[in-house]
């Protein structure tokens, strides 16, 4: 009982001692967060107006928060009269158990300083995540979040994305456009050639340079097929690859090109047989 009497004793005197500083350190910590969170969002704003990837700048100004709410913290120690030392053995022995607790959390961090590093993507790109694909919004502490083509929105483990392969469809200019495109046996591959050139040199995405190329790549159970690569520029690619359907289609048509397709045959077989009259056989 004197044993708690006494723990308690002191702790009145603390506070009696020191109701100034905890009410101090109370005003510091809550201005403090107040003003932690005013600065990120300025420099995000500062982020957006320059040609800084925004997606990496999210990552830099949540890492800048964490380093804030530290020194924070320790200069709220400091008013309380608790030596630096003690504080950074507490300090770094609660961190350590946190770490231990939330090791996934600290790969994924470490991972996320890896992204932003090697820089594999910014905002606004289109990308293939394993068998995952989406635009890049932005690129948090813990995760990369997508939005899919439909509108969905996915947050992905930034360990995750790292130890993926990633494609980035966005990161050059141009892209090559393939398409294959079949033709009956019976048509004059000649001609075939000249109307898919005469196409695709015509095409308003097509580009100059790498020049257009077509060539016979396979013969199919029905079909010739033939195969074309053309260039466009990236922004353009999918109006490129749906418009480029119609004007071949359109041009096959136009010229009596068959575009060969599944068909069944019926043959209907008449037999001559007379059957046997049953009246005929009751009579015999």
């Amino acid at each position: 009982m004197n044993g708690f009497n006494d723990l308690f004793k002191k702790i009145a005197d603390f506070f009696a001692d020191s109701w100034f500083n905890i009410v101090a350190v109370i005003a510091i910590f809550v201005i403090g967060g107040i003003l932690i969170s005013l600065l990120a969002k300025l420099i995000m704003k500062i982020i957006y107006a320059t040609k800084f990837d925004n997606a990496s700048g999210g990552f830099f100004v949540a890492i800048f928060k964490v380093v804030l709410w530290v020194f924070l913290l320790f200069a709220c120690a400091n008013i309380l009269g608790i030596d630096g030392n003690s504080f950074l053995v507490a300090f770094s022995t609660v961190a350590l158990a946190v770490g231990l607790a939330l090791k996934d959390s600290l790969a994924n961090i470490a991972n996320g300083i890896l992204i932003v590093v090697n820089k594999p993507f910014k905002k606004g790109d289109y990308v293939s995540i394993g068998s995952t694909e989406g635009t890049i919004k932005k690129i948090t502490i813990l995760t990369t979040e997508l939005t899919t083509g439909d509108n969905k929105r996915i947050v992905m483990p930034n360990s995750t994305v790292s130890t993926s392969t990633i494609i980035n469809y966005s990161s050059n200019p141009t892209r090559r456009l393939e398409m294959i495109y079949s033709v009956s046996y019976e048509s004059d591959m000649r001609k075939v050639k000249e109307i898919l050139y005469d196409v695709i040199s015509n095409y308003e995405y097509t580009l100059k340079t790498p020049a257009p190329f077509i060539f016979m790549s396979a013969h199919s159970a029905s079909s010739v097929d033939f195969k074309i690569r053309i260039w466009v520029d990236n922004i353009d690619y999918w109006n490129a690859y749906f418009g480029l359907n119609e004007k071949v289609f359109e041009a096959f048509k136009a010229n009596n090109i068959e575009i060969p397709y599944n068909k069944l045959d019926v043959n209907i077989i008449n037999n001559d047989i007379s059957l046997p009259n049953n009246n005929e056989n009751k009579e015999s």
